[in-house]
């Protein structure tokens, strides 16, 4: 049994491949790098934070982690629309994959500032 794969048609499909590939890119960096912001402010606002903010992070959190992205998107595309703010599938995209790096980077973010050894805090807190 051989099987002989051919991908001659994708030729044709190129230019809307590579129009594809151009808006993924664009979407990551329009969505990392303030998703990466909203986690650190979130991180530190729950490490540090008063309990109000601390209980309106986790909740924040566990919610966006529990939900699967497409489900997230589907609820800003068409549950906006449902009320009467209509923004375009990019725009949704972008909003949810942000707070959804947003969410995760607070994880990361909070479980490496609690790596951190409380002698080297001590120790940095006298440099300054």
């Amino acid at each position: 049994m051989s099987y002989e794969f051919d991908f001659s048609f994708l030729s044709s499909y190129m230019p809307e491949l590579w129009i594809g590939v151009q808006q993924t890119i664009w979407m990551t960096l329009l969505s990392i790098v303030p998703g990466f912001a909203l986690g650190t402010f979130c991180a530190v606002s729950r490490l540090y934070g008063g309990p109000f903010a601390q209980r309106a992070v986790t909740i924040y959190v566990e919610a966006i982690r529990n939900t699967p992205l497409v489900i997230q998107v589907f609820w800003l595309f068409f549950g906006l629309a449902v009320l009467g703010a209509r923004i375009g599938p990019f725009n949704a995209a972008v909003i949810a994959l942000t707070i959804n790096v947003g969410a995760y980077t607070t994880e990361i973010m909070r479980a490496g500032f609690l790596s951190i050894p409380k002698g080297q805090l001590e120790a940095a807190s006298c440099l300054a």
